[in-house]
């Protein structure tokens, strides 16, 4: 179990309220991070952050092959702050609770995503929240007047009002804070899949080191290939049932044409967007989640020598030998406008994020009308 609390002065009398309960009557061992050296504590092991990570979710990370590590017990009971709300592989773990649910929807996601994620060895994982107020109508309206009047004090306060005009700021600002009121209620009275609330997530997981060595390799081994291949390749895999979160659909890999520059705290991958669609025009995982489509590619590709003929044949046969792309055009075009929205979002959002938020050129922001060039597409049948 893995409870999440906003503050580490909550989550230390947590730790302290249930450790030795934990112990003596559950027989489990209990730890707390905080971020803090001095905050973080363990009943196994040593109170060091990355080694109290290791033995709470020992399978996802590895320990077996450490053999520095202690392997003969566990931590089951994990208390912790957002200090862990990205970046790390917790999905030994199938039971998540919001000790105190945060005013923002993507942070739940972002803490969910802990133990929500591919490779996980659990058949289900459950998200429990502890709501502050009943009538949360009340609390939402003052959080969004307030925080819509510190956006636009800020904002003037630069004096640089070249970015955008203040009807357009004000727009952006009621879009961004009318969309989380609904993900706070939706996420209240409804059992919902998280990947629901996507759109104006900020990127979690962005640590694509594995990604990038891998990629290093392979352009070292075929430079050559490389440099002789076209724009717009694209392969045909199948579906893999040892991941039933993956659907039919298309990978799309896009590069926004013109001038990028400044843009990166939107998308740090810019140029360039990748964005994963289904068959039914649900964007199952947008921009702000490229570890996650990376993962998909490579559970589906890596270690594939060559084509799947029979869907190739397949795919041939029903674009009529690529005559007639009108499904992926349509397909491409959702994506696009996924694109452009979620931009949008996030664009939004920089705007409350505090006095040090700086907004993107206006020219060089995702729009309708921003060209893009396909790259490659992989289609998942």
């Amino acid at each position: 179990m893995l409870v999440f609390t906003a503050f580490a002065d909550t989550a230390v009398y947590l730790y302290d309220k249930l450790k030795d309960w934990a112990r003596i009557e559950l027989g489990i061992n209990v730890a707390i991070v905080t971020g803090g050296a001095v905050e973080n504590k363990t009943t196994f092991g040593k109170n060091d952050f990355n080694q109290i990570l290791i033995n709470f979710s020992p399978y996802s990370k590895q320990r077996a092959k450490m053999k520095s590590m202690p392997q003969s017990e566990e931590i089951d009971l994990l208390i912790a702050t957002d200090c862990i709300s990205e970046g790390q592989n917790l999905q030994d773990c199938d039971y998540l609770i919001n000790y105190d649910i945060h005013w923002n929807p993507v942070r739940v996601i972002q803490r969910f995503g802990r133990i929500d994620r591919i490779g996980s060895i659990n058949p289900a994982v459950q998200l429990v929240n502890f709501w502050p107020t009943q009538d949360l109508d009340k609390y939402i309206t003052l959080k969004t007047r307030v925080e819509a009047r510190m956006a636009l004090v800020d904002l003037a306060a630069t004096a640089d009002d070249n970015l955008l005009n203040t009807e357009e700021i004000e727009d952006l600002i009621v879009d961004d804070l009318k969309y989380r009121d609904r993900q706070l209620k939706r996420l209240r009275e409804e059992v919902l899949d998280l990947e629901d609330f996507s759109e104006s997530v900020t990127l979690t997981d962005f640590t694509l080191d594995d990604f990038r060595a891998e990629l290093s390799r392979y352009i070292e081994a075929n430079r050559n290939l490389l440099n002789d291949a076209q724009l717009g390749l694209y392969a045909v895999v199948p579906t893999d049932p040892s991941y039933p979160m993956i659907r039919p659909g298309v990978i799309f890999c896009l590069k926004q044409m013109g001038e990028t520059e400044g843009t990166e705290t939107v998308n740090p991958l810019q140029p360039h967007f990748l964005v994963y669609i289904q068959d039914d025009g649900v964007v199952r995982f947008s921009f702000t989640h490229p570890k996650q489509i990376l993962e998909i590619f490579r559970a589906l590709c890596a270690g594939k020598p060559g084509p799947y003929e029979d869907l190739c044949f397949l795919f041939n046969e029903q674009t009529a030998n690529g005559s007639d792309m009108t499904t992926y055009n349509h397909l491409l075009d959702k994506a696009i406008r996924s694109i452009e929205s979620t931009f949008r979002k996030r664009t939004a959002a920089k705007l409350i994020e505090g006095r040090s938020a700086v907004l993107p050129d206006r020219r060089r922001q995702v729009t309708e009308q921003t060209d893009f060039e396909l790259i490659t597409w992989l289609v998942i049948r």
